[in-house]
């Protein structure tokens, strides 16, 4: 469970950091938007990853919720669409791969 949602988080995070620049130059999106989404997402991308240390139920939380916001996001930022899907279907992996398997 531990690995597998940390390199998923943090993964995702460089996804996010990546496509802020993409976003403002081909999408018009605002620098300043698209600088202070991508920061809060990678804030709450690395706030999950040091919840998995200490809880499994609060790290599954802050995580989904990083789903939700990233898709929702997708609404006004047009690049966080497929990468948001993608990691989405990741972590809902991650997930049920880790009721599988023993802690």
């Amino acid at each position: 469970m531990k690995v597998m949602v940390s390199a998923t988080m943090v993964f995702q995070a460089i996804e996010i950091g990546l496509t802020s620049p993409v976003a403002v130059a081909n999408y018009s999106v605002p620098v300043n938007t698209a600088i202070w989404v991508a920061a809060i997402f990678i804030v709450i991308c690395f706030l999950a990853v040091g919840g998995i240390r200490r809880d499994r139920r609060t790290a599954i939380i802050t995580g989904s919720l990083v789903q939700v916001l990233v898709l929702l996001s997708a609404i006004w930022i047009r690049p966080m669409l497929f990468p948001g899907i993608v990691f989405t279907a990741i972590w809902l992996l991650a997930i049920k791969l880790s009721a599988k398997t023993p802690a």
